[in-house]
């Protein structure tokens, strides 16, 4: 299981990288078309729009993995080893439940997004919904293996 999640965690790295860098690229693209060309592009805006929505609910299940994400630390640390266990296993549960509602909601957005399409690029509507669903499933595992890691080590969760 570690190297499974080893891999994932590069393929997810590798993909927001990846997805920033397109992303800036096409943002100054259409910027130099649009103010020394006078002529901008149709498609880019809603290119970069799929790819920031994809970019955010990916890089939110790499703050789930990496333990990431805002805390209130000068409270935690006031806290001796049993308080802090209990608090990371609230804040796993919280996460968790979080995360597969995000997932079970997901299903209608992608299902109504699926009925129309982007104007510029008739790109389904349902691609800029299926990040919550995949970051959402992502975001559920590693929720789950956070408060498995608490659990084993009998206290705070550290990657």
């Amino acid at each position: 299981m570690e190297k499974f999640l080893r891999i994932l965690d590069r393929v997810l790295e590798v993909f927001a990288v990846v997805a920033l860098a397109i992303m800036l690229s096409l943002t100054v693209f259409q910027v130099l078309l649009r103010y020394l060309f006078n002529k901008p592009t149709s498609w880019s805006e809603e290119i970069t729009l799929f790819i920031l929505v994809w970019f955010g609910y990916i890089s939110m299940a790499i703050g789930v993995r990496k333990d990431s994400h805002i805390s209130l630390e000068f409270i935690y640390d006031r806290f001796g080893p049993k308080g802090k266990r209990i608090l990371d296993v609230g804040r796993y549960l919280l996460l968790l439940v979080l995360s597969v509602m995000m997932s079970i909601y997901a299903f209608p957005m992608i299902s109504i997004g699926n009925t129309n399409t982007m104007p510029a690029t008739q790109i389904s509507r349902a691609v800029l919904y299926a990040p919550a669903l995949v970051g959402g499933l992502l975001m559920t595992l590693f929720s789950l293996v956070n408060l498995i890691t608490v659990f084993k080590r009998g206290g705070q969760k550290h990657v």
